[in-house]
């Protein structure tokens, strides 16, 4: 049959669908490797970082900096559940008052922190004062369920600056929480990410003075895709602290390919027996959960041997 009319030959338009055209969003995972996702893009941003906020139908909405996908609605519990509770209950019952987190302007780890009422404070040192605004707009379900709470302090500042103007005070912190962006990976030596120095001999040092006696717990990327991250970051807490007192354990993120690895200096004995009450309001974490959180794959326990 011949096509004889324009509207026969031609397709019609997309039709507006409302804040935001669909677009094709590629993140490179590796060499030739990346995860690409289809939605809108909701906001953007370059500022001290470039910031992305994209609607997926099955992600829901994903926030990117620096092109690297940081967290979804989806999924985030798992990461940032993982990230608190397992150092909270690896420590004996009810010894942690005062927190730090280095980074974590999107409020999840707060959100979860703040669940236990023997929590006096949590102090968030974010460099980037455009994550809270914009959590606070698109991404409410981070925030604590009390967003007011008093134990609550958020401070727009460099967290490796903050950590010197604490020490200078006198001040000390029960357990002290990195929940950053990744390192800087770059062979040519242009540092993008704000994060990369609190991957560090000295930052790490400075953190054993504030945090003597305490937990240091840090994010350290998806070691099947990230194995120098890893592996740095273990080289790193090597250097700083006693090697009995460093642990690793795992949560798998679906969002992130695969599981993502977490390192903590705790000077407490068996850290993987959860030491305090389960929590009721969690969706991931549970006593089993941290038990099992230690197990870890032989090729990691092999890419540790160093």
């Amino acid at each position: 049959m011949v096509k004889n009319t324009v509207r026969e030959i031609m397709g019609d338009v997309i039709p507006t669908e409302g804040l935001g055209g669909k677009v094709l969003f590629a993140e490179f995972v590796h060499n030739d490797y990346l995860f690409a996702y289809i939605g809108k893009i909701l906001y953007n941003e370059s500022g001290l970082q470039h910031i992305h906020v994209m609607e997926n139908a099955f992600w829901g909405r994903m926030l990117f900096i620096n092109n690297n996908l940081q967290f979804t609605v989806r999924d985030e519990f798992i990461y940032h559940e993982a990230l608190v509770h397992i150092p909270v209950q690896a420590s004996p019952k009810n010894s942690i008052k005062k927190v730090l987190i280095c980074g974590g302007g999107d409020f999840g780890a707060s959100r979860e922190l703040l669940k236990y009422s023997q929590i006096e404070e949590v102090i968030i040192v974010d460099i980037d004062p455009k994550i809270p605004e914009i959590v606070k707009k698109f991404f409410p379900e981070l925030l604590p369920e009390n967003p007011e709470d008093p134990r609550l302090k958020l401070i727009t500042a460099d967290a490796y600056e903050m950590v010197k103007k604490y020490l200078q005070e006198g001040k000390k912190f029960d357990l002290v929480i990195i929940d950053s962006t990744d390192p800087d990976t770059s062979e040519v030596g242009e540092i993008q990410e704000l994060s990369h120095a609190l991957f560090a001999v000295d930052f790490h040092r400075m953190l054993r003075e504030l945090c003597p006696e305490g937990i240091i717990v840090q994010q350290c990327g998806t070691p099947f895709t990230m194995k120098n991250i890893f592996v740095e970051t273990y080289k790193i807490f090597k250097k700083v602290y006693p090697e009995k007192e460093i642990f690793c354990f795992r949560a798998d993120v679906p969002s992130f390919g695969g599981d993502n690895a977490y390192i903590m200096r705790c000077p407490y004995e068996n850290p993987e027996v959860p030491k305090w009450e389960e929590l009721p309001n969690t969706f991931y974490y549970s006593h089993e959960v941290h038990r099992c959180s230690f197990g870890l794959p032989k090729f990691w326990r092999e890419a540790l041997k160093v």
